[in-house]
């Protein structure tokens, strides 16, 4: 187990392989290191593989502000926060890495693809958060009282409970082979009130970034690199649903002139687990 010094914050980063160009992943909204465990066999042999916790999930410490509770993200903040750690593992800026991104992890990809262009030399979006109208949400009690909940079931010793239950019910809603990559480690992370924090403070922070996203977007060119989009469209015949995902995976592709979509009948939203082989050959399709 490694961990590397972030500005303070100790996040858990994991290495696979010894050759070849290096692919940094980014797990989606309260996701782990090892949601990718599935892919990482098809790529180790031939590529750099790095991994890593975003603070307080999986094994890294939280980031706290001034008042002891975790400071809200930023998407500047998270794309600025791949750099480091590739900086970390000791991949100089002049190398440009694959990054291959899930869900809410494609917001911090496309963010450090246009702020960072030359350290990229392409993107496998793994069915992508697609935001293309959101608005600045008006204040509110959300955040405070996501943190009331995690104290109270905290203090019950509740959260030791509802976060295992919880994974288990998104895998079986949002996979169709339904198996998690680790489930006794998915136990051990997911009961942590640590972990509980974290990921209130990313649903909290998911709007700001998505908006934060479509200003940079206004400012900052995408860089020419190869781009695929994996979709998981299981269902798509009878759910109009997964057809309207479907529309907004390729309205996003748009975004990236020549961008590939590939969608998945067998698959949806954690193509990691469902399709490891197709996110490995995301990887491979861009040439680098």
């Amino acid at each position: 187990m490694r961990f590397v010094d972030d500005r303070g914050t100790l996040l858990h980063v994991v290495r696979d392989g010894s050759g070849g160009p290096v692919v940094l992943f980014v797990q989606g909204l309260a996701g782990a290191w090892f949601e990718w465990d599935p892919v990482v066999p098809m790529l180790a042999g031939d590529h750099r593989l790095v991994r890593f916790d975003r603070p307080g999930l999986g094994w890294s410490q939280p980031e706290l502000g001034a008042d002891g509770r975790p400071l809200p993200q930023t998407l500047a903040g998270e794309a600025e926060r791949l750099g480091r750690v590739l900086d970390a593992v000791g991949v100089p800026p002049r190398e440009k890495v694959i990054l291959v991104a899930h869900s809410y992890g494609a917001f911090h990809a496309e963010a450090f693809a246009r702020l960072d262009p030359e350290r990229v030399a392409g993107i496998v979006f793994v069915d992508a958060s697609a935001e293309s109208d959101i608005t600045p949400a008006p204040g509110g009690p959300g955040r405070a009282a996501g943190r009331a909940f995690v104290r109270g079931t905290t203090l019950l010793g509740l959260n030791q409970v509802l976060g295992p239950a919880v994974r288990r019910l998104v895998y079986q809603a949002a996979s169709t082979t339904h198996r998690d990559p680790d489930r006794e480690l998915g136990r051990a992370v997911y009961r942590s009130s640590r972990v509980a924090a974290a990921v209130v403070n990313e649903l909290s922070s998911y709007r700001a970034c998505a908006v934060e996203l479509l200003e940079l977007r206004c400012e900052r060119a995408f860089p020419e690199v190869l781009v695929q989009v994996l979709v998981g469209a299981a269902g798509e015949s009878e759910n109009r649903h997964v057809r309207r995902w479907i529309e907004r995976q390729r309205e996003f592709a748009g975004l990236f002139p020549g961008a590939e979509v590939v969608e998945l009948p067998d698959a949806k939203h954690l193509i990691a687990a469902d399709r490891p082989d197709a996110v490995a050959t995301g990887v491979r399709s861009l040439g680098f």
